[in-house]
């Protein structure tokens, strides 16, 4: 299937431990033990698929007081959504934590990340008074997450190029900050002692240098350090090469000496142990973060990836690039496995204690393509027939331009046309990309179950069980008539559908 490419559209200290699941008040006796209880609610769903946040870079999140906290790079403005569930937050109302004054620090500002120390919350950030060569760090302080943040104060790391600044804090309580710097030959990592969160208090030591082949795709770069320290043992993950490199990935140095501060007691990993996933059209994968699930009993990373309209290799230092998710395991030797990049038509089991998106509403609804919200899905001229095919065309209140929306209590949905009561169906139940797009008697079958998720402003991802695939306008055509396939999702504005309520 040839299609256009795509427009080309966080790291301190996680420390992993264990805490006690919050447990509610015991459900109340009836007065009367004949009395018949209200059915349950059905549950909702208990996964999502990658991204969880469009145009976003260098995301950075934590879990916090009832809430996920997200940050990201916006450039004029430091920015950040929050939610109760991951899962929503892609459609989640974005708010501006700091808008910078003219000077140093007024433009470019990129990397955000925050910290709980000492009581108050501290947001880490790089920015430059519009000339690159100037980019520097400086710390905001809040009473909250997402503030309202003051300046706090410009981080000393030198008169030289520092950016994606970071806080490690080792069990003993001693405080670190850790960043990269570009010098002729490369961007080096460093770090150096701090005697508060907001004041470096002593010389910066180097970490590493881009001495090893796959940390020099297009560029020679180490950058974006991030501190994991589990039951004692100390890693910091770092991503590596360009940017714009489909091969920026993440590479380890483990803490197996006694001194931080000496580069002999790091030990750098012999490859990226995260890194493009072609197969899953996950390119760029790096610049993360570690959170822990709301029970405070799983890792997580969180990560910016690049995916393209065909499946081609792809890397962003700009627009494109997308927040994801995955989970960390441990092997037998405590060691963090980062695991695999998911593809889009993977479904990710929510962390830990999350409790799921809302489920969407039952009723009759119109589905409208982002490419051309005049056109509606509808089954091809109002055809009864078993297979018939379906396609988009221009709104006409028709009503097999209506849909009927229930939710399966499993996390998926079933679509059926209005006029047929047939399901909006996967022919032949195909995982194949391009696979058509049908109505069906409905049967339960997976091919006829789909799932959603909300991307904001009523806009949804409308994903195949069988095969993942999503809901898409063949080719991104805007006329009448066009095909409705299913095809991986890479963000594209023909395969984002405004659901709206109708009767």
């Amino acid at each position: 299937m040839s299609r256009p490419l795509s427009a080309l559209v966080v790291a301190a200290s996680v420390v992993v431990s264990a805490f006690l699941p919050i447990t509610g008040d015991a459900a109340p006796v009836p007065a009367n033990p004949q009395q018949q209880q209200a059915d349950p609610l059905p549950a909702r769903p208990n996964t999502v698929r990658n991204p969880i946040r469009e145009n976003a870079a260098d995301p950075w999140m934590v879990f916090a007081n009832g809430n996920y906290h997200l940050l990201y790079t916006h450039g004029d403005k430091l920015v950040g959504v929050t939610a109760r569930s991951v899962a929503d937050l892609a459609a989640a109302p974005e708010q501006t934590l700091w808008q910078p004054q003219p000077g140093e620090s007024c433009c470019n500002l990129w990397a955000p990340e925050i910290h709980q120390l000492d009581g108050k919350w501290y947001l880490y950030y790089t920015a430059d008074d519009g000339t690159d060569a100037n980019h520097r760090m400086f710390v905001l302080e809040a009473d909250a997450p997402m503030g309202p943040y003051a300046f706090k104060a410009k981080l000393d790391t030198g008169n030289e190029h520092s950016i994606d600044g970071s806080i490690m804090k080792l069990p003993d309580g001693r405080l670190f900050h850790l960043w990269s710097s570009g010098r002729p030959g490369g961007q080096n990592l460093y770090l150096a002692p701090m005697s508060n969160p907001w004041t470096i208090s002593g010389p910066p030591a180097l970490l590493t240098t881009p001495d090893r082949p796959w940390e020099q795709n297009l560029r020679r770069v180490t950058e974006g350090p991030v501190s994991l320290i589990r039951d004692g043992k100390v890693y910091i993950y770092y991503s590596a090469s360009a940017c714009e490199s489909p091969g920026y990935s993440l590479g380890v140095l483990e803490l197996t000496g006694s001194d931080v501060l000496d580069q002999a007691s790091w030990t750098k990993s012999s490859g990226p142990v995260f890194k493009r996933n072609d197969a899953g059209w996950a390119f760029g994968t790096g610049h993360h973060g570690f959170f822990t699930s709301p029970d405070g009993k799983e890792t997580w990373i969180v990560y910016h990836g690049v995916t393209s309209s065909n499946g081609a290799p792809v890397g962003s230092c700009s627009a494109g690039r997308t927040v994801r998710i995955g989970k960390v395991t441990y092997d037998a030797a405590g060691k963090p496995q980062l695991g695999v990049p998911k593809a889009s038509w993977q479904s990710v089991t929510l962390p830990s204690g999350d409790p799921g998106p809302e489920i969407v509403a039952a009723g009759t609804y119109k589905l409208a393509p982002r490419n051309n919200p005049a056109n509606l899905l509808e089954v091809a001229s109002c055809s009864n027939a078993d297979a018939a095919n379906v396609q988009v065309w221009t709104a006409n209140s028709a009503p097999c331009q209506l849909w009927k929306l229930s939710y399966n209590g499993d996390g998926s949905y079933k679509l059926l046309a209005n006029h047929s009561s047939k399901a909006l169906d996967v022919a032949g139940c195909s995982p194949a990309n391009n696979a058509d797009v049908i109505q069906w008697p409905y049967w339960g079958g997976d091919c006829q179950e789909w799932y959603l998720d909300a991307l904001g402003n009523g806009y949804y991802k409308v994903t195949s069980k069988v095969g993942g695939k999503t809901l898409d306008v063949a080719g991104c055509a805007t006329a009448p008539g066009a095909d409705v396939r299913v095809w991986p999702y890479w963000q594209g504005a023909c395969q984002q559908w405004k659901l709206e309520k109708v009767g």
